[in-house]
C-alpha cells in the first residue's frame, strides 16, 4: 500500500493529501484545479545545507587539534520520521483534503498551431493564437468600434431612398399607362379619325409609349430594390470601424 504524506498546493495553498507515487509528477488541485508538481517534502527537509568554508589552517599547529575539533562538532539532526501510512484514496470529509487527479503530460490538450494548453480542454478556439479547432483555421483579432446612431441612419436611410423611389416608378407608369391615349389626342401623332374599336387612331400606338416607359421604370426599380436588400438583409448592420 502507498504511503500518503501532505502536501501544500503552490498555488492556493490548501493542503493536499497524495501518495508517495506521485512524487516528481505534475497532479491537478482539487481546490483550485491548477496543475502543479509534486515535490518530496522529506526529501526537502532532509537536504544538506552548504557547509561553510573552513578557515585556513596555521603551519605550526599541530596535527592533534584538528583531530579533536572535528570530534567537537555536532553531529547533523536526522531527518523527520516518514507520515503514517494511509490510504491514498481519501474521501472528501476526510480532514477537509480532497483527491488529487495525476495529470499525464501526454494527456493534456495542446493548440495544434502553437502546442498551447487548451483552456477549457474541449475549447473551439485557442485563446493564446485564435487557432480554430474546426476549421483548421487562425482567426485574426481586431479592436472596431461600436457603430453610432449617425452610422444607422447613414447604411439604412439610403435603402429607404430607394424603396421609396420603387414605389413612385410603380405609381407614375400606372398613371402614364392611364392617361397616354388622352395625351396623344390633338398631337402630331394623332389621324383624326377612329380605329375598328371607335376610338382615335394614332400613327404610333400608345401601347409603344407604355412599353418603353414601363422598361425604363422596370430597369430602375430592380436597380433599386437590390440596393435595398443589400443594405436591409445582407448588410444587417454598418460597415465595422477598426480601430487603430
Amino acid at each position: 500500500m502507498a504511503t500518503v504524506v501532505e502536501v501544500p498546493c503552490p498555488h492556493c495553498e490548501q493542503n493536499l493529501k497524495v501518495p508517495t507515487t506521485v512524487f516528481g509528477k505534475k497532479v491537478k488541485c482539487k481546490h483550485c484545479e491548477l496543475p502543479f508538481v509534486v515535490e518530496d517534502p522529506a526529501a526537502k527537509a532532509a537536504k544538506p545545507s552548504k557547509p561553510a568554508k573552513p578557515a585556513a589552517k596555521p603551519a605550526a599547529k599541530p596535527a592533534a587539534k584538528p583531530a579533536a575539533k572535528t570530534a567537537a562538532k555536532p553531529a547533523a539532526s536526522p531527518p523527520p520520521p516518514p507520515p503514517a501510512e494511509k490510504s491514498p484514496f481519501m474521501d472528501d470529509d476526510d480532514e477537509g483534503a480532497k483527491k488529487v487527479e495525476l495529470i499525464h503530460e501526454e494527456d493534456v490538450p495542446r493548440c495544434p498551431h502553437c502546442a498551447k494548453e487548451l483552456d477549457p480542454p474541449d475549447a473551439k478556439i485557442c485563446l493564446n493564437c485564435g487557432f480554430n479547432n474546426l476549421t483548421r483555421e487562425k482567426m485574426e483579432t481586431k479592436k472596431v468600434d461600436a457603430a453610432t446612431s449617425e452610422d444607422w441612419a447613414m447604411h439604412v436611410g439610403p435603402a429607404i431612398i430607394a424603396i421609396v423611389i420603387t414605389l413612385t416608378l410603380i405609381g407614375v407608369n400606372i398613371w402614364f399607362c392611364m392617361n397616354v391615349r388622352e395625351w396623344l389626342v390633338g398631337s402630331v401623332l394623332d389621324k383624326e379619325e377612329k380605329d375598328a374599336a371607335g376610338r382615335p387612331a394614332f400613327y404610333i400606338h400608345p401601347a409603344a409609349f407604355m412599353v418603353t416607359i414601363g422598361i425604363i421604370s422596370a430597369r430602375l426599380a430592380y436597380s433599386c430594390t437590390k440596393f435595398a436588400y443589400r443594405k436591409l438583409v445582407v448588410e444587417k448592420a454598418p460597415a465595422e470601424r477598426v480601430r487603430k
